[in-house]
C-alpha cells in the first residue's frame, strides 16, 4: 500500500527535524549561506520581513526558523512555515537540544525583535532558547542583524516620555554589544551585500539615526563609505574608528 503525498512529505519534515536536532545536516548548503531567523512577538505585518527572508532563499540561503512562545500565538505561523519551508521551522518550546542551533549558521537574524527580548538580551538574561542563542551569538562575536520597526509607536504623546525613551535605550545598549540593526526593507541588502556597495546603516529609533561603533565595526572589509540620514546621533567611538578604518561618514539630504 502506497502512501499519500502528504504522508510522504509529513514523514520527511519529522525525519529533517529529527536530524537537525541532533546536529545532522541534509543540507550542502555552506555555512555562510545559512541563516538562524528568530521570530518574537511584535505587532508588525509579516510580509515584509518575509518577503526579505524569501530575497535570500532565492540567491541560495538556507533560512531556519526559531519561534519564541509568544510568537507562536501572536504571529501567523503558516506564513512563516510557508516561506521557510515546514520542516525548517521550528518553536522554541519544543526543542530539547539547542546545540545545533548554536552552530553552523553565517549570522542570526531577528526580523521581529520585540521590546521584551531586547530587555533582556540588554540586561544579559538569557532565560529563554531564543535569547540565549542570540546572547550566545554575541558573546562569540558572530554576526547577529535585528530590525527596530517593531519600536515604533504610532503615536508617542500618548507614551510617558520615560517609557517611550526605553526602546532608544535597548537599541543603544544592543548595538554596543554588537547586534546590527537595520529598516525591515534593507534586511536582504545588507544580508546580499558583498561589501562593495555604499552602506547606508538604519540603527534608527523613530526619525533618530544612531551610529556607534559596533556598526563600524560590523561594516565588511571593502567598505569606504557609510551615508546616514540626518538628524544623526555618531558617537565618538564610532567617528575614531571610522576614521582608523578610513571611512568616510557622509550626510545624505
Amino acid at each position: 500500500m502506497g502512501f499519500s503525498p502528504e504522508i510522504i512529505r509529513r514523514i520527511e519534515a519529522e525525519v529533517m527535524k529529527v536530524l537537525t536536532q541532533q546536529g545532522i545536516s541534509l543540507t550542502s548548503s555552506p555555512p555562510d549561506k545559512r541563516i538562524l531567523a528568530i521570530f518574537d512577538a511584535t505587532q508588525v505585518d509579516l510580509a515584509q520581513p518575509l518577503a526579505q527572508l524569501d530575497k535570500c532563499i532565492q540567491r541560495g540561503y538556507i533560512v531556519t526558523a526559531i519561534l519564541s512562545d509568544m510568537a507562536v500565538k501572536l504571529l501567523d505561523v503558516s506564513r512563516i512555515r510557508s516561506t521557510c519551508r515546514n520542516e525548517q521551522v521550528f518553536v522554541a518550546s519544543e526543542i530539547t537540544n539547542l546545540q545545533p542551533f548554536s552552530e553552523g549558521f553565517s549570522l542570526i537574524v531577528i526580523p521581529t525583535l520585540s521590546c521584551a527580548m531586547a530587555a533582556k538580551l540588554s540586561l544579559g538574561m538569557a532565560d529563554t532558547p531564543c535569547a540565549y542563542l542570540v546572547f550566545q551569538a554575541l558573546l562569540r562575536r558572530n554576526r547577529v542583524l535585528a530590525t527596530f520597526d517593531g519600536f515604533e509607536i504610532a503615536d508617542e504623546s500618548q507614551i510617558p516620555p520615560e517609557i517611550s525613551k526605553l526602546g532608544q535605550n535597548y537599541i543603544k545598549t544592543l548595538s554596543d554589544f554588537g547586534v546590527q540593526f537595520v529598516a525591515t526593507n534593507q534586511l536582504a541588502e545588507t544580508i546580499l551585500s558583498n561589501g562593495t556597495r555604499r552602506f547606508s546603516p538604519s540603527e534608527s529609533m523613530g526619525r533618530q539615526n544612531i551610529i556607534t561603533a559596533s556598526v563600524i565595526a560590523g561594516l565588511a572589509p571593502d567598505v569606504r563609505e557609510v551615508g546616514y540620514a540626518n538628524p544623526a546621533i555618531i558617537t565618538p567611538l564610532a567617528r575614531d574608528l571610522a576614521a582608523r578604518k578610513g571611512i568616510r561618514l557622509v550626510a545624505m539630504d
